[in-house]
């Protein structure tokens, strides 16, 4: 079995069904061994349990409010230094509920960026929308788990994205100095119009920006190129390239609203982005990921997603658990 592959729809479906029955103590020796059965009798069994179990992990270190640790005490503490990836991020995501990156997620972003975030000027946590007045008069908005810096001086008018996806409003102005938004990828820089843009980290060392009014330059930082965005448009783009410009999405912009716009999105990619407003894991049936989503749907109510979900196409949703919610077809 390839070590790289995700558990199958119906492992993880199975391994969280296990899940709820060792749940309910006690455990009658009758479900213990039929569990554990279950369990070795495919190595793919066991990675859907451990996977099923570490997201439980997270939801139970997410509702420990009583503690009175935060991200920054265990990003500093000494002791830190000396756990492994998985630990130090336990105890992070435990005191502050940066996993609503995703179950996924977490675990392709690199540890200083992580760690950064949350020493940044700004930040977000799950489901968080904000909202900021920057120095210059312009506005600034972070969407969920995001995480910006910001620096002016008498040269520079910089707003560095660590994580996540920032919208920005810039005023008309005489002001000398560059207005900068860089990403890690790119530096995205507009001028002495007024403007309105959003930039986001995507997977796979990409990102995207969107530009909504006036126009903003983007420049790669391992390329020599400098393509202008006009408003309407829409690219993504790496470090060494920009990749072939689109029509601009709404739903990049209608967040600040607290609402995903979508056109013709699959329903794989719809669930993958509601769920940045929401902690647990999604399950979802294969044979329904290809339905194509339409419509205008709020990012801080899955229940109500999920409840028009159901009226639009032929999909049962199952809440087995708190944190686990399992879309298969009808």
């Amino acid at each position: 079995m390839n070590p790289l592959k995700s558990p199958s729809f119906e492992s993880l479906e199975a391994a969280s069904d296990w899940f709820v029955v060792l749940s309910d103590k006690p455990v009658s020796e009758t479900d213990y061994l039929a569990w554990q059965n279950w369990l070795v009798k495919d190595d793919e069994h066991r990675k859907a349990w451990q996977q099923v179990e570490a997201v439980g992990d997270m939801f139970s270190s997410f509702q420990n409010v009583e503690s009175n640790q935060s991200a920054r005490y265990v990003l500093e503490n000494q002791y830190s230094r000396n756990l492994n990836r998985r630990q130090l991020m336990k105890g992070v995501m435990g005191f502050t509920g940066i996993a609503a990156l995703g179950w996924l997620s977490w675990e392709h972003i690199k540890l200083p960026i992580l760690a950064s975030s949350w020493t940044a000027d700004f930040h977000t946590q799950v489901g968080q929308i904000s909202s900021y007045d920057l120095e210059d008069g312009s506005k600034a908005w972070l969407n969920t788990s995001s995480a910006i810096n910001h620096h002016y001086d008498t040269q520079f008018r910089n707003v560095s994205l660590v994580i996540g996806e920032i919208l920005v409003q810039t005023l008309s102005t005489q002001d000398y100095r560059p207005f900068t938004v860089s990403c890690g990828h790119a530096v995205i820089s507009a001028g002495k119009d007024a403007a309105r843009f959003c930039v986001r980290h995507l997977s796979n060392q990409q990102a995207v920006l969107a530009v909504y009014d006036g126009a903003v330059s983007l420049a790669p930082l391992n390329s020599d190129s400098i393509q202008v965005i006009q408003a309407g448009q829409e690219a993504i783009f790496t470090s060494h390239r920009i990749k072939a410009l689109q029509p601009v999405e709404a739903m990049y912009e209608s967040w600040v609203n607290g609402l995903l716009i979508v056109d013709g999105i699959s329903l794989a990619d719809f669930l993958a982005e509601i769920s940045r407003y929401h902690y647990g894991y999604i399950n979802l049936d294969p044979s329904v990921e290809g339905l194509r989503v339409t419509g205008t749907y709020p990012v801080n109510d899955i229940d109500l997603v999920f409840t028009m979900l159901e009226n639009s196409f032929p999909i049962r949703v199952k809440h087995s658990l708190p944190w686990w919610a399992t879309v298969a077809s009808v």
